[in-house]
């Protein structure tokens, strides 16, 4: 539901010069512009779930009995979670689910039911837990030993997708073996939005946690555990209004004002919500988060605000953003998104030295960065961070290649297209990793081609036409300007002027402001004899700030 993890934006920027391999010639590719690590990540596998009833293990009909839709709003402004029964007459849901729910909208019910909420009969902030108590009988789940769950234990978290679907769902996931704060377990891929609250169960139907959050491909469950002991305590019945005007409660909102903050690239506003919920509960065990979720709020803050009109301003924020970071790593060292955040970061430092011509401490920043992917992966080797060290690998071979180091700079880009290859392995719909793979193998084209091996730079420019044509990036993507100015330059080595063309029309058409089309347009239609048109698209390029000669 709402949480600060729910947001999704990327976008991939980088330029290709129709030449990969003149060190005279400053090649200003951008592949570092990476993808936020968060709930929709691209590398997270977050399809439709199993389809109902095939869940091995589990009784799907009775885990759907004992799973509640809880619903409130109307229209587009509609919002449902998920919670379930714990006792004939209570279920179990998140703080954040309910805490500025519309009371007079507010429903709870499965397929066949429909009950009123009585009132809170227990509840946790450190660990966004509540038990409300229900108007008639229902059937619930059996409480399981969240402790006794292991690593690489598969695991079904249930619920329902949120609105319009309104469908339940069983997504079948895997536990890690990291905690957070030892209390809250670890699964992937992350589950989808709407399962806030829903049961995480084990193959014996057993609940063995409580869906609350998630951060990139990594979802988070309150143990089991836990949730036995806020049932125990369990007291009298406090009415719902009267709950929702505590401040630990009230707070919960400032949560939904971060997410929807990020989603809006309101990122000073999410930073200001994200400090208002832990000032008034400093407590919550996703501590770790917030350093995570904020430093990440200043990443892009510096990114979008400042990057070109005011560079150092952008990164004081980098800088400040790392700190955070750094200080959710140290709170829990195996905090995978968190590593992988740092990395992109010292990505977007390590370009802005670039374009200051400071390469040796370019290097430095991509080097720090891929250490940082490194180490993401190394914690979970399925974490989606390939394509993006992949594309670290490819600055470090431009660097290179700008020094005139072409072995070094092959290496570079063989390591990477083996990432992209990783990355493509793990999601087939990863669109970036096609089109920067496509972009890569036109950068070792070049180079054979300089040797005089027409015939392998022919291979990997058709290969590259493969990566980013209807086959593959467009097919999954057909408004992705990147892809269509890749096959252009493809095409346009193989002499296909007239559908690299074809191409570039269609990059600057979605792209209005991608200098570099416009001058490689220009130097094809200089190809095809259309000088007059080639020297507008040099124009163009020139007013849009390209400088080739730089």
């Amino acid at each position: 539901m709402k949480y600060i993890s729910r947001f999704l934006f990327n976008f991939l920027a980088f330029g290709l010069i129709l030449s990969c391999t003149q060190p005279s010639q400053r090649i200003e590719v951008h592949p570092v512009e990476l993808h936020p690590i968060y709930a929709m990540s691209r590398g997270t596998p977050r399809g439709p779930g199993l389809p109902f009833g095939v869940a091995e293990g589990l009784d799907t009909e009775r885990v759907k009995a004992s799973t509640v839709r809880v619903v409130f709003g109307e229209g587009n402004s509609t919002m449902i979670s998920s919670g379930f029964f714990i006792a004939n007459d209570k279920i179990a849901t998140n703080i954040h689910v309910i805490a500025d729910a519309d009371l007079a909208s507010l429903h709870v019910r499965t397929d066949n039911a429909d009950w009123t909420i009585q009132g809170v009969t227990a509840f946790d902030t450190q660990n966004d837990l509540v038990i409300l108590q229900i108007s008639g009988p229902g059937v619930p789940l059996v409480l399981g030993n969240s402790d006794a769950v292991s690593s690489g234990e598969t695991v079904f978290c249930v619920g329902y997708v949120g609105y319009p679907a309104d469908r339940f769902n069983i997504m079948e996931t895997t536990a890690l073996s990291e905690r957070l704060n030892g209390a809250w377990l670890r699964v992937t891929p992350n589950s989808p939005a709407g399962n806030s609250g829903g049961p995480v169960l084990n193959t014996e139907g057993e609940v063995i946690g409580i869906n609350v959050a998630g951060n990139g491909p990594i979802g988070y469950a309150v143990g089991s555990n836990v949730l036995k002991g806020l049932l125990d305590r369990s007291g009298t019945v406090e009415p719902l209004a009267k709950w929702q005007q505590r401040d630990t409660i009230r707070a919960f909102s400032y949560l939904g004002q971060a997410s929807s903050a990020f989603y809006n690239a309101d990122y000073a506003g999410a930073i200001e919500a994200i400090d208002k919920f832990y000032t008034i509960n400093p407590m919550h065990v996703g501590i770790s988060m917030k350093y995570s979720n904020r430093g990440y709020a200043k990443i892009l803050l510096g990114h979008s605000k400042f990057d070109k009109e005011a560079p150092e301003v952008a990164q004081q924020y980098y800088r400040a953003g790392i700190q955070d970071l750094d200080k959710a790593i140290s709170i829990t060292p195996t905090n995978t998104p968190a590593y992988a955040k740092r990395g992109y970061v010292k990505v977007l430092l390590g370009r802005a030295e670039f374009t200051k011509d400071n390469s040796e401490v370019a290097q430095q920043y991509y080097r720090a960065a891929i250490e940082d992917f490194d180490k993401a992966i190394g914690i979970y080797p399925k974490f989606p961070s390939y394509a993006e060290r992949g594309a670290v690998k490819v600055a470090l071979g431009i660097l290179e290649t700008n020094r005139g180091r072409i072995t070094e700079a092959q290496q570079y880009y063989h390591a990477a297209i083996e990432d992209f290859d990783e990355a493509i392995l793990y999601d087939q719909y990863d669109t970036y990793a096609y089109i920067i793979r496509g972009y890569t193998k036109i950068c070792l084209a070049d180079f054979e081609a300089d040797k005089g091996n027409m015939e392998g730079a022919r291979s990997l420019y058709e290969s590259a036409v493969t990566d980013t044509d209807t086959e593959s990036a467009i097919k999954l993507d057909t408004e992705n300007p990147y892809a269509y100015h890749t096959l252009g330059v493809a095409k346009a080595k193989l002499d296909d002027y007239v559908g690299a063309v074809d191409d570039f029309n269609k990059t600057v058409s979605l792209k209005p402001d991608f200098a570099k089309a416009y001058h490689n347009r220009a130097i094809v239609k200089l190809l095809l004899g259309e000088k007059r048109e080639a020297k507008a698209d040099f124009k163009k390029a020139e007013e849009l700030g390209l400088d080739i000669g730089k």
